[in-house]
């Protein structure tokens, strides 16, 4: 049987995808500034302009390899959630896989920390960076939506700023984590992240104010 032929549009997908494998590796040991295009194309199996003609510029790729981590890794989380019936058992997964991901895959924290320093400085890049945690905090404004209607909770804060308070717990768990582990304990996220959403939520049936 003759083999199945790709089209234009399924070969340009799968050049992307393996550039941004590439990249990912590239970046996560060296850096952005010290890595180059040519180490990515190497790694690849492409010429330094395939890498070019997918992405502009090093600017971008680096870009596109912190926004696709970052999808897959919400992705993995809202299904893992989503799937748990309490509070409690929601909260303890979230965080469980937030550390996990600390302790697996060091180098991309570090990246999305480059990431964020490197775009705030950027004029032209700063809506990139806004862009990305909008999208970060979109997914956790749907978490605590749905965990708090599924749940029978009612939360006391615009959901948005709990977003905010949680994407900022998990950011500085994870630097204090990386730069002395020793002082972050393995459920010290859960718990922290447990205690500020009974702090920010109430049983439907309780009346304001407490009774």
């Amino acid at each position: 049987m003759p083999a199945v032929r790709m089209t234009r549009e399924e070969r340009r997908i799968q050049t992307r995808r393996r550039l941004l494998d590439a990249a990912g590796e590239v970046f996560a040991q060296h850096g952005y500034h010290a890595a180059s295009v040519d180490q990515v194309a190497e790694r690849a199996g492409f010429t330094t302009g395939a890498v070019y003609s997918a992405f502009g510029s090093k600017q971008e790729l680096f870009l596109g390899v912190v926004e696709d981590h970052m999808r897959a890794s919400v992705a993995t989380m809202e299904a893992a959630v989503a799937q748990r019936t309490t509070v409690d058992d929601r909260v303890r997964v979230g965080a469980e896989h937030w550390m996990a991901l600390i302790q697996r895959t060091p180098e991309m924290i570090l990246l999305h920390t480059e990431f964020w320093a490197f775009a705030v400085r950027d004029p032209d890049v700063r809506p990139r960076v806004a862009a990305y945690y909008a999208e970060v905090r979109a997914s956790l404004c749907r978490l605590l939506s749905a965990g708090a209607r599924e749940l029978g909770l009612r939360l006391m804060m615009p959901v948005e700023e709990i977003a905010v308070a949680v994407e900022a717990l998990a950011d500085g768990v994870a630097r204090q984590r990386l730069s002395d582990p020793e002082v972050v304990a393995d459920d010290l996220f859960a718990r922290l992240l447990s205690q500020l959403l009974q702090s920010v939520s109430a049983p439907v049936d309780e009346p304001l104010g407490g009774a």
